[in-house]
């Protein structure tokens, strides 16, 4: 799904090119943007908003500068069928994960042309959090594993990052973008690990973690302007 989104956009960019050299980008002091992304969110990467998608706002302090929040929720759920011997009874596991993604950039834009190079920096809060419930056959209670790392992304993360991209002006009112994020400092918070097996729980610490430097994300964005 995400191929074939990249690809309409930039087929909608090839030919806007073709038709309409002459467009103006209508950006100047209080102009507003909804910022649609498609794998990366702008101080997100969950992860540049432009944290695998996400929904943004911008809004510029003048035609080259603009202040930008971003959004991104992400919610799953698989169950994992049981399959007991032949005339006992089982019980589905589950396994499921939530995402939640903050962030706010600060991007300065190079010139006000149809094609607007940027940079900028900004700050993240990323919350993960997984639920393992695995599939019990016959009898017997069914274990769960909550916030397990070796599952998937678990605990509260704080980033600072650095941005590059450019934007292209399909309309006055319409663009497309393409950017990269650089994790300047990455800090992830000690989280829980509560496993219960035969009806006892018990908790681990999972230890927290403290990047400086390293790759990010990098996205594409649809953007309207109001």
């Amino acid at each position: 799904m995400k191929k074939v989104l990249i690809l309409a956009l930039a087929v909608v960019m090839v030919v806007s090119f073709a038709s309409a050299q002459d467009v103006v980008p209508g950006v100047k002091a209080g102009s507003k943007s909804l910022n649609f992304t498609f794998g990366g969110l702008g101080a997100f990467g969950l992860f540049a908003t432009g944290p695998n998608g996400g929904i943004g706002v911008s809004y510029f302090l003048n035609s080259d500068a603009a202040l930008r929040l971003g959004l991104q929720v992400q919610s799953t759920s698989r169950t994992l069928a049981a399959n007991p011997p032949a005339g006992q009874s089982g019980t589905d596991g589950t396994n499921s994960s939530f995402g939640l993604g903050i962030g706010a950039d600060y991007l300065m834009y190079m010139n006000a042309g149809r094609v607007r190079p940027y940079w900028g920096g900004g700050v993240q809060f990323l919350m993960n959090s997984n639920d393992y419930k695995p599939a019990v056959n016959g009898a017997g209670s069914q274990d769960e594993n909550k916030n397990n790392p070796q599952v998937g992304p678990t605990g509260v993360t704080f980033q600072l990052a650095g941005f590059l991209g450019a934007e292209f002006f399909i309309y006055p009112e319409l663009s497309v973008s393409a950017e990269y994020q650089l994790n300047i400092v990455n800090i992830n918070a000690p989280a829980d690990n509560v496993v219960t097996a035969g009806g006892t729980s018990a908790t681990y610490k999972v230890g927290g973690t403290t990047n400086i430097l390293g790759f990010g994300a990098a996205g594409a964005t649809l953007h309207i302007y109001f």
